[in-house]
C-alpha cells in the first residue's frame, strides 16, 4: 500500500479484492482512482498503537488482495492472484477500525478515516464486526 510512499496521484493497484469471514462472497473494488483515494487517505492517516496493535489476532479481518499492473487481464476472481495483500480489522467492540498493509517486509498499522470508511461503505464492506 502506499502508506509510506508518496501523494494521491500515485499509482494505485487496478482491484482490491476483499475477502474474509463475514463476507457472503469477495468484494472487488475495480474503480482505479476511487483504490488510488482509498490508500491516499491512509497515506497520512494516524498510526495505530498500543492496545489496538497488540490485540490483533483477536480481531475479525478482512483480507485486501491487491492487484497492482493488471491492466488488460480478466477481472481477478482469487486472493491468491494478488500481488500484495493488507488487512482491514473493522471496528470492534471499543476499538477502531483498522488497516494494515506490509510494505518491504515491515507491517504498517493505522488508523482508518472517515474518507476511506466511506469508500469501503460504498461496496458493502462490513465497517463493524
Amino acid at each position: 500500500m502506499l502508506l509510506v510512499a508518496a501523494p494521491a496521484h500515485a499509482a494505485a493497484p487496478n482491484y482490491i479484492l476483499v475477502t474474509g469471514s463475514g463476507i457472503k462472497r469477495p468484494i472487488l473494488m475495480a474503480n482505479w482512482g476511487e483504490n488510488g483515494a482509498l490508500l491516499s487517505a491512509l497515506v497520512y492517516a494516524p498510526k495505530a498503537k498500543g492496545d489496538a496493535v497488540k490485540e490483533l489476532a483477536k480481531r475479525p479481518r478482512f483480507d485486501l488482495a491487491m492487484f497492482w499492473g493488471w491492466g488488460g487481464r480478466p477481472r481477478p476472481k482469487r486472493p491468491s492472484q494478488a500481488n500484495q495483500h493488507g488487512w482491514f480489522y473493522p471496528a470492534h467492540g471499543s476499538k477502531p477500525p483498522l488497516i494494515v498493509a506490509t510494505v518491504n517486509g515491515y507491517d504498517f498499522p493505522r488508523l482508518v478515516p472517515a474518507k476511506a470508511l466511506k469508500i469501503f461503505a460504498r461496496h458493502h464492506v462490513p465497517l463493524r464486526a
